[in-house]
């Protein structure tokens, strides 16, 4: 799986095709009636007679008015036919016992007289929020001007030369698992003679091609693709200008794959010399003005050139290797370099190259005229930042997690993706930056979501979202009307502790009030001190020296200790209140990709689910195993949350969640696919509130909704 990836997208899309548009950050709370689950014989719910929805009002058991929409006499927006009569804005406190109805333009439908379930209220729903462009590929059409991928938004978007959005703005994007979608777009290449577009998915191991017009001819790769290519993660493309192959760099795979798009069926070869030159970790690709191939050989460490003249054979060892540039004379703290390469392009007019360096977050200029003496010879980094002084930070110029994708645009300006800060950067050929793009900046609204996973509460009530996507944690107070307002974000992308990379599940400690959360990607627990604006990192839990590899879950315990659904080590890890070791460090062995994990409040004991194989484990303190029990198969458990009374785990590939006893007996499911109210998709953390209602943070849906639960 590439990064920030969960094992359920793999089979199902993270959101509809339809979205809500979202601008300027201003979002409404919807709070509704508690749906009813299946074994609450009293309880009725009536889709309201076709019709234009144009209200609802709430009437109390003394037939009195007490809530209604902002005037029932004319449309509401924000309450439709399709909403089953759920859609209350602003949250108002509906009396137990009252009777919901819908008022449409041809009758009048009661929704739900429920005594034991109207007084709650169930979702709080804020919106979609992505920013404007999670800027990542990058590739140079035939007229010059540019094509992103816009990662997060799984889409191309299209600009021109001069940074204006082109006509159409969005080239292509259907989010999807089957041919003709897609998923979020790694790598981009353009055939410079047909305009053919490819876009690599990681996520999918799949490669796409698209018509020079945005329309989708075929695919190859690993997840329902028309053509089966064994990809072993396709990161990057290029196109021999002369032959029209396709070249794709099979990341994990040692090997770059080479495709004839001229020839859809015919088999891949998969190339790569023998030791000690086997590429290893290919990531950019290009071709110079000789035709000769630039290979990012990120295991490496270096750029491999195979030359045109040999026949551009890969079974060889290259022809020319470029290491890292060496530290600068003016950064005497510098001992060493390497190379972190997330983009490579060339200028063939200029012939010059050009390659996005993490480390440093640098992009660095290399000459490229096949016929220099000095060909491959470092020339300078960008913003004018010596080798060996950080280019890192929001500036403009800087990159806040190293720069992405690159290409050259036909006035021959650099653009450089630049993900942690939502833009793509435009410089000069000597490295001066000229603008950026979107123009006005498009971060991702406060108050919203893109990808939310986890959702724990404090002592005061407060409640926290990961917000994964947007690589930031949420913060949203009690409204005084049963309801939340936004109150606080904090959060910029990156590897180290205080920076996120993919954050998932979260906890607060009730020893400490810190709030730990597993930063995935970077294989680390971490805790934050809340009483501090903005937060403050206590104690990271560093990764993988301490065992932690790409954790997921955290479970607090009432006596400080942390418990980490620990996702590639297959085990639970253990950690004091202090962020060490615990006593054992370990719980468990080879239980597989462990997501979601729970305290029992009744005993203290630990519930870890295994997404992979849908199995739920049970164990004590001292790390003996109290037994295990299966969710339904396909359901990709993930979040875990107790009560006094059941086990609640959310099925995210079912849309379900469901709630057993200690016994292992399932006795019920609620959710199901949808939007509306009573419905979810794609549950993740589960959390209790102060108030005793369950929290799910749904994915697909952008929202958490609320649930009044047995």
């Amino acid at each position: 799986m590439r990064e920030g990836q969960d094992l359920q997208q793999l089979s199902a899309p993270r959101r509809g095709h339809a979205r809500r548009s979202v601008a300027g950050g201003c979002f409404v709370l919807c709070a509704a009636l508690a749906p009813v689950f299946a074994s609450s014989a009293s309880a009725s719910v009536t889709t309201p007679t076709p019709g234009t929805t144009i209200g609802w009002r709430a009437t109390s058991a003394d037939g009195s008015t007490v809530a209604g929409s902002p005037d029932i006499s004319a449309p509401d927006a924000n309450f439709t036919s399709a909403d089953v009569g759920f859609g209350i804005t602003g949250g108002p406190s509906i009396p137990s016992g009252s009777t919901i109805t819908a008022v449409t333009s041809s009758t009048t439908a009661v929704i739900s007289a429920d005594a034991t379930k109207t007084s709650k209220k169930v979702v709080f729903s804020i919106g979609f929020a992505p920013a404007g462009l999670y800027g990542w590929g990058a590739a140079t059409e035939p007229d010059g001007s540019i094509l992103l991928g816009d990662y997060w938004n799984f889409r191309i978007v299209h600009y021109e030369a001069d940074g204006t959005p082109a006509t159409p703005y969005v080239f292509t994007g259907d989010e999807g698992n089957g041919v003709g979608t897609n998923q979020a777009p790694f790598g981009l290449c353009v055939d410079p003679v047909t305009g053919n577009v490819f876009m690599t998915e990681g996520s999918l191991f799949d490669v796409n091609e698209y018509s020079s017009t945005g329309a989708f001819i075929t695919s190859w790769g690993t997840t329902k693709a028309v053509y089966n290519v064994k990809f072993d993660y396709p990161s990057q493309c290029a196109v021999d200008p002369t032959s029209e192959l396709l070249y794709i760099s099979n990341q994990w795979g040692k090997s770059i794959v080479v495709l004839n798009p001229a020839n859809p069926s015919a088999p891949a070869q998969f190339e790569s010399p023998p030791t000690p030159n086997t590429i290893i970790q290919p990531r950019g690709l290009a071709f110079d003005s000789a035709g000769n191939l630039w290979i990012a050989d990120e295991g490496h460490k270096r750029i491999d050139i195979y030359d045109a003249s040999s026949g551009l054979n890969l079974d060889n060892p290259p022809n020319k290797k470029i290491p890292a540039p060496a530290c600068d004379p003016s950064a005497p703290a510098c001992s060493s370099t390497t190379f972190d390469m997330r983009g490579l392009a060339i200028d063939t007019g200029t012939n010059l190259a050009f390659v996005a360096n993490g480390q440093g977050c640098y992009v660095q200029e290399f000459n490229a005229d096949p016929t220099s003496s000095s060909y491959g010879a470092f020339l300078t980094n960008f913003n004018g930042v010596a080798t060996g002084v950080s280019n890192c930070g929001t500036g403009n110029g800087q990159f806040e997690d190293g720069a992405r994708d690159i290409a050259v645009d036909s006035n021959h300006h650099v653009w450089v993706g630049d993900l942690g800060d939502f833009r793509d950067q435009i410089f000069d050929e000597s490295g001066t930056f000229l603008f950026a793009v979107p123009s006005p900046a498009a971060p991702p609204p406060t108050g919203g979501f893109n990808g939310p996973r986890g959702v724990t509460f404090d002592a005061a009530g407060n409640m926290y979202v990961t917000d994964m996507y947007n690589e930031r944690i949420e913060e949203f107070s009690p409204n005084g009307s049963g309801g939340f307002a936004f109150t606080r974000q904090w959060g910029l992308r990156g590897d180290t502790p205080g920076s996120f990379n993919y954050p998932r599940l979260m906890c607060v400690d009730p020893a400490t009030g810190y709030l730990i959360e597993a930063d995935t990607d970077s294989s680390i627990v971490v805790a934050w001190d809340l009483t501090q604006s903005p937060p403050k990192v206590v104690w990271p839990a560093a990764g993988k020296s301490q065992g932690l590899v790409d954790p997921y879950g955290v479970a607090c315990a009432s006596n400080g200790t942390i418990y980490v659904a620990n996702s590639n080590d297959k085990d639970v890890a253990v950690l004091n209140a202090d962020g060490s070791p615990g006593t054992p460090a370990a719980i468990g062995t080879n239980l597989g990709f462990v997501r979601g994990i729970a305290i029992d409040p009744t005993d203290g004991s630990i519930w870890v689910d295994a997404g992979a194989t849908n199995t739920v484990f049970h164990f004590a303190t001292d790390g003996t195993e109290l037994g295990t029990f299966t969710v339904p198969a396909g359901s990709t458990p993930f979040g875990i949350a107790i009560d006094a009374n059941y086990i609640y785990i959310a099925l995210s590939s079912k849309n379900d969640v469901a709630y057993y006893t200690r016994s292992w007996t399932l006795v019920g499911t609620f959710g199901g696919f949808g939007t509306t109210v009573g419905t979810m998709r794609t549950p993740q953390g589960l959390a209790f509130g102060p108030d005793g209602d369950l929290y799910v943070a749904e994915d697909n849906n952008e929202r958490v909704s609320q649930w009044a639960v047995p």
